[in-house]
Order: C-alpha cells, then structure tokens, then sequence
C-alpha cells in the first residue's frame, strides 16, 4: 500500500484478488451480524465501531488474513473453535483461500458486543453464580443490575458443561449451544429477534 487507506473499500483495493475476497466476505459476515455498527480505518486496519466503541478489526498482510477481536477473553474463551487457527491475544489469523465461518463471525461479533455492554460504566456488571443442591456450580455468567448479560454457561452436576449462550439485557440473543457430556456439540439453536419497532 502506497498510502493510508481513508475507508474500508480503499484498504480492499490495494489488496490481491484471494485477500481482498476473504476480508469482503467477512466484512459482509460482520455487518450482517451488527447493521448497526459503523465502518471506519483504525490504526490502519478496516473496523469497526458500535456506540461509539471500538468491535472488531480485519487486515491483512503478505502471509495471511487476520480477524482482530480487540478482546483476549474472547479469544480465549472461545478456544475450541479457533483451535484451528493461529491466534494471539485478541487476534486469529486464517488462510485467505479458506475464509471464516459466516456462523463463526457472528458468535464472535455477538460475544464481542456482549462484551462492550458489560464494560459500559452505565451497565456496572459483576460475576453471578447458582449452585445444585449439592454445592455444584450449575450456572456461572455476569449481571448487569440483576439481570443477566453477557456469555452464560451451565452445568451438569458432574461438571460437565450442558449449555452456553449469550444475553442481552435478560434476553436470549445469538447462537445457543447444548453439550453432551463428553463436551461434544449436539444441539445449537439460533436465537431470532425480534426487529425493533418504532
């Protein structure tokens, strides 16, 4: 690149054909994921805001694609299904000739959105725990006033994980997974919402 890009379309443009399809189709995965969210150059890379807070980030370099989270918890807790990729904190790099998951960017978009709420100083948040009966964890996530928010996780009395999600404000959104016990996935359900009205 002879000069700082301006806007996302000018980054693009000074890719090759192979980078610039990959980062197009997750720029599309992103923005359909978050309408809302706004496109800007940050530090150089194409981003992403939403309420006036950084999300997410995507670039390129001579070797590979990367998807930049902004966020090393969600790297790390989302570690299963980047075990295939190269990451860092906060950062995943991927081949452009094997671009991402369009179901895997927006778990990713939605866990960071999750993410930038409970960081709100308006939403103070503070880590909630339920228990068995028998002293188990059964359920572990954050609440913002007493209400759930953020990425939730449940328990089978022996341990194993039985489900995990995310909410907003109480309510279910994203995708919604259900475990067996030997932690493998059987059952993932996407949350639909409902559009706003006026």
């Amino acid at each position: 690149m002879t000069s700082k890009p301006k806007t996302i379309d000018e980054y693009l443009a000074a890719l090759g054909d192979e980078q610039r399809a990959a980062l197009e189709k997750l720029r599309k995965s992103i923005r359909a994921a978050v309408p809302k969210a706004q496109e800007c150059i940050s530090y150089g890379l194409p981003a992403f805001r939403l309420d006036q807070k950084p999300l997410v980030a995507l670039g390129a370099t001579t070797k590979h694609c990367a998807f930049y989270l902004m966020s090393g918890s969600i790297v790390e807790r989302h570690q299963d299904e980047l075990k295939n990729y190269d990451t860092s904190k906060g950062t995943f790099r991927f081949q452009p000739d094997k671009p991402l998951p369009t179901a895997l960017v927006r778990k990713l978009v939605l866990a960071r959105i999750a993410e930038n709420r409970q960081s709100s100083p308006k939403q103070p948040t503070e880590d909630h725990v339920h228990y068995h009966r028998d002293g188990t964890v059964w359920a572990k996530g954050m609440t913002a006033q007493g209400v759930p928010t953020g990425y939730w996780e449940w328990f089978r009395k022996d341990g194993t994980r039985l489900r995990s999600g995310h909410f907003d404000n109480g309510k279910q959104v994203g995708e919604w997974i259900t475990y067996d016990k030997q932690g493998r996935k059987y059952k993932v359900t996407q949350i639909k919402t409902k559009p706003a009205t006026a």
